[in-house]
């Protein structure tokens, strides 16, 4: 997954939710939060593998912000 790829996976669906606050109510843009959480951590996990990065015995630490955090260079600045 190229890094354009990748920015836009993860800010599209930002954008819905930041539309849907305006039409929900507050414990519907909350689920959606947590679905884009959810969301998130798998997309991190795939990105990190397809680049050979972390093994699929690695999946569980992603739901941990953390490890997010860890990768933050391969994340967002290598290709």
């Amino acid at each position: 997954m190229t890094l354009k790829k990748y920015y836009t996976a993860i800010f599209i669906p930002l954008i819905s939710i930041i539309s849907a606050t305006l039409y929900f109510n507050e414990s519907s843009t909350i689920l959606l939060i947590f679905c884009y959480y959810i969301y998130r951590c798998i997309l991190d996990y795939y990105v990190l593998k397809s680049r050979g990065i972390v093994t699929y015995k690695d999946a569980w630490k992603f739901i941990v912000p953390i490890w997010s955090i860890i990768y933050f260079k391969e994340l967002y600045f290598k290709q």
